[in-house]
């Protein structure tokens, strides 16, 4: 494993400003035309706008009341009838009328990628990246191929708070600093806050997380942390699960009062695939488009099936599984949680039934069966797949570099 250098300050000031930057050209010219268009398509993007402009004027004007919403009025809560962007409320507070509500929009569109970038790099450095790997993993998060079919969904491209929360949380462990792990505890409540069609998925992921660290502490002979970490722990937890359970008070509300609205396992297999997901494209691909552009025009709901990691993120994430830049186990965790993700993406078969692992996690996991599209778990196994690739590209370096040194010739 390379030797660790400590992420200052000075470089995150960097990275964050990099990410914007970067954001800004890969969707140029969206910059120089805010409020006046909308990135993707206007099916979902324009009714979002609208949700953001409600939570700002619900903040000021009605905030024990968030969720009873103008939209359906007069039916109760109709703000919970799909995912409410609540962590952009604030946003809301700035500017009125259509024109702000869509140029606000464009904004958090650039800010949702360079967060995706900002929070890949911070968790790869954390784990152990040097600067170059990790911005390799922010880039191949933050613009991974499948990205291209959800630029219309605001809930799914805003997942940086996902590494970030990691990257927190792997830095207040380290170096035992309580305050982190509150702050990661915050941004994870926070992710949670924009939708439950991420937020759900990685809530049990920080579940699961929290019962291996629990596993291997009892294992390690369940040695005494610090008071003040135990102490910042279980507010984190407190704030956390508060905070969701907060949220998901009017969503209940909404599904008793509406029983025919849950997803029936036929919802979920339209959305479901084979293995041709894991080579299409989306058609705005300006390099693999093209090549399947014949599936994507054959395939039911293929905005949601569009789900090709990259060729080069392949490549390198193989390589990376090799590669000394993270512990074995660590490897060995990031490949396995790509095998499984993927499988999982693949969704089910209604009459195939339990033979389908999504289908039993969708029968198991409590509010699961209010997901229907597998596909979107690509966000954490694009993750998982990032990391590794910025591990293989660390490889790639080193090994050129010693290529390099054995040709130089010796001095006279």
């Amino acid at each position: 494993m390379t030797k660790r250098t400590e992420v200052t300050a000075r470089e995150l000031l960097l990275v964050a400003l990099a990410g914007a930057l970067l954001s800004v050209v890969m969707h140029w010219p969206l910059i120089l035309n805010l409020g006046d268009t909308i990135p993707k398509d206007l099916g979902d993007p324009l009714p979002q706008s609208w949700q953001i402009a409600w939570g700002g004027h619900a903040l000021t004007e009605q905030p024990f009341d968030f969720f009873q919403s103008n939209m359906f009025w007069p039916e109760p809560d109709s703000l919970a009838f799909g995912d409410a962007l609540i962590g952009y409320a604030p946003a809301g507070l700035i500017g009125e009328g259509p024109h702000a509500a869509v140029a606000r929009y464009d904004l958090l569109f650039l800010f949702a990628y360079a967060l995706c970038f900002f929070g890949a790099y911070w968790l790869g450095r954390e784990l152990g990246l040097r600067p170059l790997g990790a911005a390799i993993a922010g880039v191949a998060y933050a613009y991974a191929p499948f990205r291209l079919e959800q630029d219309g969904h605001m809930q799914v491209i805003s997942s940086g708070g996902i590494p970030l929360t990691l990257g927190l949380g792997v830095r207040a462990l380290r170096l035992k600093r309580p305050g982190l792990l509150i702050a990661a505890a915050l941004v994870a409540a926070w992710q949670v806050s924009l939708g439950f069609a991420i937020g759900l998925p990685f809530a049990y992921l920080l579940a699961l997380l929290a019962a291996v660290a629990a596993a291997l502490w009892w294992r390690r002979g369940r040695p005494a942390p610090p008071r003040r970490l135990i102490v910042a722990g279980l507010a984190g937890v407190a704030i956390f699960v508060g905070t969701v359970g907060l949220i998901s008070l009017p969503y209940f509300r909404v599904a008793d009062a509406y029983p025919e609205a849950t997803r029936e396992p036929s919802d979920v297999e339209e959305f479901s695939g084979g293995l041709e997901v894991f080579i299409l494209n989306s058609d705005e691909n300006w390099v693999w488009g093209e090549a399947t552009i014949g599936i994507f025009d054959e395939v039911n709901n293929p905005a949601e099936k569009a789900l090709f990691p990259g060729l080069l993120i392949l490549i390198l994430a193989a390589v990376g599984l090799g590669s000394s830049s993270f512990p074995r186990w660590l490897r060995s965790s990031l490949g396995g949680s790509v095998v499984a993700l993927w499988i999982l993406q693949l969704g089910f078969q209604e009459e195939q039934g339990w033979l389908w692992p999504y289908r039993i996690i969708y029968d198991v996991l409590p509010g699961w069966e209010a997901i229907r599209t597998p596909g979107r778990l690509a966000t954490f196994s694009t993750l998982a797949l990032a990391l590794l690739a910025a591990a293989g590209a660390e490889a790639t370096v080193r090994a050129a570099r010693r290529r390099l040194a054995e040709r130089r010739p010796e001095p006279a």
